[in-house]
């Protein structure tokens, strides 16, 4: 019966949700490519007049919530289920910890230490923004990754690991919703997406900003959003009638033309939440052409190391911002800022490569020693049947990381 079952496990295996997250990681890294090219007055990728389908790329990481969700479900959901111990969820927490906080950990010191050193060397780097990322004050809630609760009023440090912090935090409620959503199957899939959705929707209204780029103020709320989101799309699935290959691919294709015009058009952020959940649903059940299209090797190794090229790449950024003023950069013609976009890619992805190498890999192997790990399988997400109905099975694989 075990034998049956990891051979079902392998049948399975979709590596198109792999690929997703290093496409939703590429995405965030192209937004902030722009957001230097902009704010440095050194030109732009795409003339934000013209279309809003980079400026608009924060919406990425609400996708990057929902795979969160989805797949901490599989992997986890057997295991939380109604009647698990304490232990449980402290073995959850400690296989979690050491999926995020290590990488997380050892790039804030490299950045500590950059930043003592520039600052030394080169004192004519320090302008306006450099006493707000740089903020001693807000290092401490960095380090305990409380940088998405309201704490301060700017980014600082590594600026994209407020996503971080904020995920951290609404771990616990898949510590609440699986056990209950394993106690009432049939219709509470649907009641936690309608609870997520409703988290969004308020959070959007309520603040009145007229966009879902909310970061260091109330990100964990944001996060809170696509992570119920995601945990309950997983029980939709699992429980729904199976999709077939030609459903599955059409709706992809559907999915993402609609994030395309919706970007381009500059539409209301949260028309993109229900496009991204049903490219999560498609994906996580197609066998057609698109999952064959990511399951190629280039795209599978980009998820496996999308959490380093996230993090990673909130250096490289920030290299760049106090680079190009200091050496004159400005970029008479889109393709010279291209090149530039280039050479941030270039230096973003060989340095996920190292840490994933170095640092994620390493870790990755602690982690399986707590009773609660998910199993690794080369960083890519098997769905237990999901869409396909089956019984679920032990997880063998990463959660999408930010």
């Amino acid at each position: 019966m075990q034998k049956n079952a990891k051979t079902q496990a392998r049948a399975v295996e979709l590596p198109a949700l792999t690929a997703l997250r290093g496409v939703a990681a590429l995405g965030v890294v192209l937004f902030h490519i722009d957001v230097c090219l902009f704010y440095r007055e050194m030109g732009t990728l795409l003339p934000k007049t013209a279309s809003g389908l980079i400026a608009n790329g924060y919406l990425w990481v609400d996708l990057f919530f929902i795979l969160s969700g989805y797949v901490i479900h599989h992997a986890y959901g057997e295991r939380l289920s109604p009647g698990c111990r304490w232990s449980s969820a402290a073995d959850f927490y400690r296989a979690r910890f050491l999926r995020i906080y290590p990488l997380h950990l050892i790039l804030t010191a490299l950045l500590v230490v950059a930043v003592l050193i520039a600052g030394a060397l080169w004192p004519a780097l320090k302008d306006g923004s450099w006493v707000i990322f740089f903020a001693w004050s807000a290092l401490p809630s960095n380090l305990l990754l409380t940088h998405a609760l309201n704490q301060h009023s700017y980014l600082s440090w590594n600026i994209v690991s407020w996503s971080i912090g904020a995920e951290w935090w609404c771990y616990a409620a898949a510590l609440i919703v699986i056990p209950l959503m394993a106690r009432f199957r049939r219709r509470s899939g649907g009641i936690c997406i309608g609870l997520g959705a409703a988290v969004l929707a308020g959070l959007f209204f309520v603040l009145g900003r007229d966009t879902l780029d909310i970061t260091y103020d109330f990100g964990v709320v944001r996060c809170l959003g696509g992570f119920l989101i995601g945990l309950g799309l997983y029980q939709v699935c699992r429980v729904g009638r199976p999709l077939q290959a030609r459903a599955a691919d059409g709706l992809t294709l559907a999915a993402v033309a609609g994030l395309v015009l919706i970007m381009h058009f500059d539409a209301s952020d949260l028309l993109a939440i229900p496009l991204f959940a049903i490219l999560v649903m498609s994906l996580s059940a197609s066998g057609g052409r698109v999952h064959r299209l990511l399951a190629a090797p280039v795209p599978r190794y980009l998820g496996r190391i999308s959490y380093s090229i996230y993090l990673v790449h909130g250096l490289v950024f920030l290299a760049f911002w106090y680079a190009a003023p200091a050496l004159g950069w400005r970029f008479g013609t889109p393709a010279e800022a291209w090149l530039f976009a280039a050479a941030f890619l270039v230096l973003t992805i060989s340095g996920a490569a190292i840490s994933y190498r170095f640092i994620e890999l390493p870790a990755q192997r602690l982690a399986r020693t707590a009773p609660l790990a998910e199993d690794v399988n080369a960083g890519e997400i098997t769905v237990a049947r999901a869409c396909l109905k089956a019984a679920p099975f032990r997880a063998k694989g990463e959660e999408p990381r930010l």
